[in-house]
């Protein structure tokens, strides 16, 4: 079980990999349209550099394990990236649906974490659950800072509809 375990880890730390590379991208895309709300920007900003902080633990991770990440899946996790943002930019209440997605994609990557996690030991790498850990507390955080500041940001919006 240690070389299947072995095996679907890494493939995880790849997806993870592709996931957090997309992550990027979609803050660096979106970044731009949130200046009108404040703090929605800034928190943005500080998640764009800890997502490319947890590129570089992945990518650290995956290293030690003596592989890299897959070109081909973050190219496809690009394009369906890319593809999901671009329903949004013609939306009035563009601003709002993102911050709905970016909820619903932490929930994925928390989720993922923890798979990562409870992987890793099987694999026999539960040395790699500290870094895992601390990657998936910043989701959980910003995650719940998005749900908690959603009916401000709501707010803000309607706000700027009526003016």
């Amino acid at each position: 079980m240690t070389d299947a375990a072995r095996d679907y880890y890494l493939s995880g730390l790849s997806n993870q990999h592709a996931v957090e590379k997309q992550a990027i991208e979609t803050i660096e895309r979106e970044l731009g349209r949130m200046s009108d709300y404040p703090a929605l920007h800034s928190r943005m900003q500080q998640e764009l550099q800890r997502s490319q902080t947890q590129l570089e633990r992945l990518e650290t991770l995956l290293s030690k394990h003596g592989t890299g990440a897959s070109t081909l899946k973050e190219t496809v996790t690009a394009a369906v990236g890319s593809v999901s943002g671009v329903v949004h930019i013609a939306a009035r209440d563009e601003v709002i649906k993102n911050v709905l997605a970016a909820i619903g994609f932490k929930a994925y990557e928390i989720g993922s974490y923890k798979a990562l996690i409870a992987t890793a030991k099987l694999a026999g790498a539960g040395e790699d659950e500290t870094v895992l850990k601390q990657s998936m507390a910043e989701e959980q955080e910003m995650g719940d800072w998005l749900g908690e500041n959603l009916p401000s940001i709501i707010e803000q919006h309607l706000s700027k509809q009526a003016a």
